[in-house]
């Protein structure tokens, strides 16, 4: 019983770091673009430098069976 519950916590140690893995590896776009971050465990989303940000994605693809991801995003935003 204690082998399980030290492996139940292993596996959750594991995935809060890929989870905090993902996010810390975040790119930051240059001015006018739009870049796709590719994430590990977390969905795909486009990023933009734009201040406030606007979703910039222009195609999406299925994730996790309920929700759905970016599967593409513009080349280029103009910051308004």
């Amino acid at each position: 019983m204690k082998g399980l519950i030290v492996i139940g916590v292993l596996g959750l140690v594991a995935i809060l770091v890929i989870v905090a893995k993902d996010i810390a590896a975040t790119p930051t776009p240059a001015k006018g673009q739009c870049i796709l971050v590719r994430r590990t465990i977390l969905p795909d989303y486009c990023a933009n430098s734009c201040n406030p940000p606007f979703d910039c994605t222009k195609t999406t693809r299925p994730y996790a069976f309920i929700s759905s991801q970016a599967a593409s995003c513009d080349d280029a935003v103009i910051c308004q």
